[in-house]
């Protein structure tokens, strides 16, 4: 039987490199992030035309979309953000559903699911487990600072739509805190991994 595995946690917890070392380690791994970048990178006429009708036309720059002015709007507008996720949405689900069972036709024991909103989208219930990364509001704008040159109210603007990590523990089978240094989480994503398997 072919297990799925979800894998959470909020902007900067550590999800991309725990998701580089299941590649790695040749682990089979769908994506939504590498998903969403995909659809911001390659837009087909049917994104950029609902972009512009849900009044993200400033965003649009011939076949280009700026993803700065889209974060900027739609954190200051609800409707407007989710209207947005309700459409990228729908297309990652579509991709996911058609990754799972193409694995499972292939009746790969482990698959893995990178789902940065999960718990937002009650999604945890169609996965056999859950893990979560779990790393400490400072730790994680000091990455974002450094990797992303996210300032402190964009990252208090994301963090403000996602859930929190006492709600991420408590639905989770694994937690992995990723505090210290690389060294040491890669220790620990080798200790659930050998636990899994």
């Amino acid at each position: 039987m072919t297990q799925t595995i979800a894998i959470t946690g909020g902007i900067g917890s550590g999800k991309s490199t725990f998701c580089s070392k299941l590649k790695e380690k040749d682990f089979k791994i769908h994506s939504s992030d590498e998903q969403v970048a995909e659809i911001y990178k390659n837009p087909d006429k049917k994104f950029v035309t609902y972009l512009r009708t849900i009044g993200l036309s400033k965003s649009i720059s011939k076949k280009n979309i700026n993803k700065k002015i889209i974060s900027k709007i739609i954190f200051e507008n609800k409707q407007i953000r989710k209207k947005l996720e309700l459409y990228i949405f729908k297309i990652v689900r579509k991709k996911r559903s058609e990754f799972i069972k193409q694995e499972k036709e292939k009746k790969t024991r482990l698959i893995f699911i990178d789902i940065p909103l999960l718990f937002e989208n009650n999604l945890e219930k169609h996965f056999h487990k859950v893990i979560s990364i779990i790393a400490s509001k400072q730790v994680r704008l000091k990455r974002l600072k450094k990797t992303r040159k996210m300032t402190e109210t964009q990252f208090k603007n994301i963090i403000r739509s996602q859930t929190s990590d006492v709600i991420r523990k408590k639905k989770s089978d694994y937690v992995i805190y990723n505090n210290s240094t690389l060294k040491d989480y890669n220790i620990k994503i080798n200790k659930l991994l050998n636990k899994l398997l």
